[in-house]
């Protein structure tokens, strides 16, 4: 059985949404495909999905990323031959985002072994609890305003590590990476910044894995109609992820997620609820 025009167009919105604010899209799509009476969201769909995300989530750091570059650049030329001093803090941007990388690759590795819970609507609920819980828990922490320039290694190791964990279905990246930040005493607005770009790097990773399943178990029947509704669905997706992110870049600086936390708890006691009486 396959999504109708409305369920697919809903099935999208919530995607994109979801898989920018700490509340976790796996759990949220593994929810719809349940109500929708649906086994899987078919391959094509999800690789569309996934390349909406990460095309919303570059154009909100594009101007960070032409920073990077511009810096890496300049640094390959001899001192004496600049004509501009060099930009050390996107150099120490790079620096933190490859020491993320390295939690993150390893995380993308175990990624096949974590599907195999993801139909488990018990371990979902659990996983969104421990969410709920990581989302919460900075608000009664001090603030702080370190960056990459006074993060330690082990520090951003720390916050890839919450990149890693978000291949867990329950698990949100930014509310992961944001909070671990938030331990560590970065500052929430520059963690969500992070968050974005390390967070690029897993759909990446994902598209891997979406595309390697297109060519080794191929895909459904393709029709014009079909493949019209899935741009229209990923097209949504795109839309609904750039208002997340306008979202969390407001809620960042001002409230925190502590609401989204109490969210996951919410949702996480409706599944349990769910798998007690389905």
């Amino acid at each position: 059985m396959d999504l109708n025009w409305l369920q697919s167009l809903l099935f999208g919105l919530i995607s994109g949404l979801t898989d920018i604010l700490p509340v976790s899209a796996q759990a949220h799509r593994m929810l719809m495909l349940k109500f929708f009476g649906v086994k899987n969201a078919g391959n094509l769909l999800t690789l569309l999905l996934h390349l909406s995300v990460l095309a919303a989530l570059y154009l909100s750091s594009r101007g960070q990323f032409v920073k990077i570059n511009r810096a890496r650049a300049l640094a390959r030329v001899p001192k004496r031959k600049r004509k501009r001093p060099l930009d050390v803090r996107s150099m120490m941007d790079w620096s933190l985002i490859k020491t993320m990388l390295v939690p993150t690759i390893l995380g993308l590795l175990l990624y096949r072994f974590a599907r195999n819970i993801q139909s488990s609507l018990l371990t979902i609920a659990l996983f969104l609890f421990l969410n709920g819980v990581i989302l919460y828990v900075p608000q009664f922490l001090p603030g702080s305003n370190k960056d990459s320039r006074t993060l330690s290694r082990l520090e951003g190791f720390a916050m890839g590590c919450g990149c890693a964990l978000s291949i867990l279905p329950g698990i949100s990246t930014v509310g992961a990476v944001v909070s671990i930040g938030s331990v560590c005493g970065v500052e929430r607005g520059y963690s969500l910044n992070m968050a974005f770009i390390i967070k690029m790097f897993l759909m990446a990773g994902l598209i891997v894995y979406d595309v390697l399943g297109i060519l080794s178990g191929g895909m459904e029947a393709l029709t014009f109609g079909l493949f019209l509704r899935y741009l229209v669905t990923a097209a949504l997706s795109f839309g609904a992820s750039m208002g997340g992110i306008r979202i969390l870049r407001r809620l960042a600086s001002d409230h925190g997620f502590g609401l989204f936390g109490v969210y996951c708890w919410g949702l996480a006691l409706f599944i349990f609820i769910l798998n007690l009486v389905v």
